[in-house]
Formats: C-alpha cells, structure tokens, sequence
C-alpha cells in the first residue's frame, strides 16, 4: 500500500541519515520495524494515535518495620527526548538539501520525556502513573500532528539505558523466542524499577516523617530559600501537610516538575559501543547451531502446512457454498418453469 512504502522510505532515509552512527540506528530501525503497524495506523489513519499498553511493574519494597522514602542523595537527571529523530520522516516536508533541518521544526514532546523520567525517580510513584501521564502530555501538545505522535511514540523508548542485561546473559543459553510485548514490558519496567531503587531507601517507620520533612527542607534549599524561615524551617508547615498528607510522592513530583529547569540535569545518552562481530564457533557449536536452526526450520515447515491445509479448507467450504446456493438457484428457476 501507499502508506507502507512511504513509511519503509522513511526508514531508508533514516538509515542514511544515521549512518555514521549504525549501531543506534540498529536499534531505532528494528524498534520502528516491529511497531510497524501501529505507525501505519498513527501516520495514516485508521484508528487515532497509537498508545502502547502501560507496564505494570513492581514497586520498590522496604523490610518489615522500615518504610520507604526519598533519597536525598539521588539527583534528578533525564536524557530528554529532543533526539527521538521523527520530524524528518514526515516525506512532504523533507528536504533532500537539508535532510535533518526537519528535526528543528513541528513540535516537540521533550517536556513529556523530562517530566516522565521525573515522575520515574521520585519515590513512591507507580510505573502506570507515569506511563498515563508521558501520553497523556503528548497529546496535549501533539493535538492530532501525526508526525508529533510518532515522536512520541518513539520518545517513550529513549529513557532506556543501554543494554547491560544483554551482555551479562550466559551466551551458551538456547535463545529465547521474541516476543515484542514482552520485550517492550521487560525493558520499561526496568527502567522503572531501577529508578526507583536509587531514588528510595528505607527508613524505620517512625522516622519516615522526620525524613520526609528533611527532605522537603533539603529541596527548598537549593531550589527555593524563600520557602524556609531565618532558621532554616519550612514555612507554614502545618498547611503543607493539610494539603499533600498522604500524597508526598506527588508533592515530590510537582516540586522537581516546577523547578526542572534547575532540578533535573539534562545528559547526553551514551552511545552503545562499536558492533563486534562474534567469534567463529566451534565444530561442536556450529553443529549445535545447525541442529537447532534444523528443529526451528521443521517447526516453520509445519506451521505453514497447516496455514496451507486451514486455507485450504476454508476455499473447499466456500467452493461448495457457492455450488449450493447456484443449485438453489437453478432449482428455483426450474420450478418458476414448470409453473409458467
């Protein structure tokens, strides 16, 4: 169709553009190539914008006894999502003489991103809080623009660090068959969940408020001394806690929210190492490999025959629905015969 080739011409495109960059541009490709059809739908109707399914993670736990709460020792950072490289694929503004000059136009979900990865490291927060409100921003801001929906869709990748897991997996392992969704819900859970573990730590339960309030004192420090009084305490702090008691980890976010421009540092993501190609195996691994390629060829085998044979009588049940309803027919006309 139309909109495929155009949105497999713009993956051409990107590749050129990224080429001296291949190995991230790896990544980005095969993450747009597997949610191809939620792109097409996206950038060419048929049902809105995408909207991927929020992880459900799990929260970061504390001992019996202990209670979690904010670490004062984390800093807030984000690697923004100004980079997410979807503005030059809309083909109808791309300019051949300037082919990145579209990436500096339309708009941008940048603050979406920062505010996500803010909400993803303020203690207490769940990974579905964040999710809803990162989607809930870019439409916002999107409105419709399809080609700022696709930057955000690509945007909810870029908070994810590089891939460590990867390199820690025993490499005799059997591969394990891929499955997007779950891949998707590993990666963003995480990123959740490590976030959580170096924004929270655990304190006896009956000095949580203590240690609430320290770090509400820490913050106005650096980001808002008008907030404290000549000896260093938080003005009217009966009516904070009128208001944000029982919600600290929203008032912790509203706060790094407000002062994000001085709160949150902003990083360059790290580029993943050079591509190195594996070592030749062994006659014993390659003898391994051949076999297993061997199995998964007979189980692709067998799923096609039987795709084959289900084709096959879904066209014999309809060949013979349609000899039936042509015999009811003839026999119709020959009794209207008969009667004339």
């Amino acid at each position: 169709s139309i909109s495929l080739k155009r949105v497999l011409r713009a993956v051409l495109v990107a590749a050129a553009i990224m080429a001296l960059d291949w190995p991230r541009c790896l990544e980005h490709l095969t993450r747009l190539l597997l949610a191809l059809p939620a792109i097409c739908t996206a950038q060419f109707g048929g049902g809105g914008s995408y909207q991927p399914p929020a992880p459900i993670c799990k929260p970061f736990q504390c001992p019996s006894g202990t209670k979690a709460v904010g670490n004062s020792e984390h800093k807030l950072w984000s690697y923004g999502c100004k980079d997410s490289g979807i503005n030059f694929m809309s083909m109808g503004g791309f300019d051949p003489n300037n082919p990145l000059g579209g990436m500096k136009q339309g708009k941008n979900v940048d603050k979406c991103c920062v505010e996500r990865d803010i909400c993803q490291q303020t203690c207490g927060t769940t990974s579905k809080q964040c999710h809803d409100e990162y989607w809930a921003c870019s439409k916002k801001i999107c409105k419709g623009d399809q080609n700022c929906e696709l930057s955000a869709m690509m945007g909810s990748f870029t908070s994810e660090p590089l891939d460590e897991e990867e390199d820690k997996k025993d490499k005799n392992d059997p591969p394990e068959e891929y499955n997007y969704e779950k891949d998707r819900q590993k990666k963003d859970c995480r990123t959740y969940e490590k976030s959580q573990a170096s924004a929270c730590m655990c304190v006896p339960k009956d000095e949580w408020q203590d240690k609430v309030e320290n770090n509400l004192k820490a913050f106005y420090k650096v980001h808002n001394k008008e907030k404290l009084d000549s000896d260093g305490k938080i003005k009217d702090i009966a009516d904070v806690w009128k208001k944000w008691k029982g919600k600290e980890p929203q008032m912790f976010q509203a706060l790094a929210t407000k002062y994000k421009k001085k709160a949150v540092e902003i990083r360059v993501k790290p580029k993943p190492p050079p591509y190195k190609p594996p070592p030749p195996l062994s006659k014993e691994e390659q003898e391994k490999e051949d076999k297993r390629m061997e199995e998964q060829r007979a189980k692709w085998a067998a799923e096609d025959k039987k795709r084959e044979e289900e084709r096959a009588e879904r066209e014999r049940e309809k060949a013979e629905e349609r000899a039936r309803k042509e015999k009811e027919r003839e026999e119709a006309e020959e009794g209207e015969t008969v009667e004339l």
